[in-house]
């Protein structure tokens, strides 16, 4: 009588354990389960993100600005838009730097066309802009000062005949507060010819 008491303790001790250890493995199933759902999700908005077109949103006077523009275009495959104004500048560049040079001093911005643009479609816009007295051409302060880039990643780029973009980044370190503002790319007269290569070189290095 002993012995079939302790045989059914023995049974009932190892059934309890044997339970107990079902309903570990259930919960480490289930914790597993949800932690590779998890990752799965990130990898997949990590993917949506990356699949996700720029906006490439430039001015240009002589043309230089939107050579750069569209060779971002064609690396990236992104959309471009062009940043126009409502009464265009000179042909002659020094007539321009006058009437820059006046807009400047009376704090003016000239009048944009207006063109349609779901921002919130991008979640990277490319700035492009020709460097006008060190800063970036009026034209696309004007476009930032009517467009809210809060959130947005901003990869700036800037032609110029031989300046730096040291104060430009400045100016859009300004302007551009609410934005994540990555280094920028400077495109000089000299540089023309391996403008392909440079484009190259400055999106490897973005994030």
């Amino acid at each position: 009588m002993k012995k079939l008491c302790w045989l059914i303790l023995v049974l009932f001790f190892l059934g309890a354990c044997g339970a107990n250890n079902s309903g570990t493995n259930d919960r480490n199933s289930e914790e597993s389960d949800s932690q590779s759902s998890e990752r799965l999700e990130s990898k997949k908005a990590e993917g949506e993100n990356k699949m996700k077109k720029p906006l490439i949103v430039y001015y240009s006077l002589t043309e230089n600005t939107k050579e750069v523009a569209e060779e971002i275009q064609k690396q990236t495959d992104g959309e471009l838009l062009r940043i126009e104004t409502a009464e265009p500048y000179p042909e002659v560049y020094d007539d321009v730097l006058e009437i820059v040079r006046t807009q400047r001093s009376d704090n003016e911005l000239p009048e944009i066309v207006s063109k349609e643009v779901s921002l919130s479609d991008y979640d990277r816009i490319f700035l492009g802009a020709p460097i006008w007295f060190g800063e970036p051409a009026l034209p696309v302060e004007k476009w930032l000062s009517e467009n809210d880039l809060t959130g947005k990643k901003i990869y700036p780029f800037f032609t110029s005949g031989s300046s730096s973009i040291n104060e430009s980044m400045d100016r859009y370190k300004v302007v551009l507060t609410q934005s994540t503002l990555s280094e920028g790319l400077g495109i000089t007269s000299s540089d023309k010819n391996e403008t392909s290569k440079l484009v190259q070189e400055w999106l490897e290095q973005l994030d």
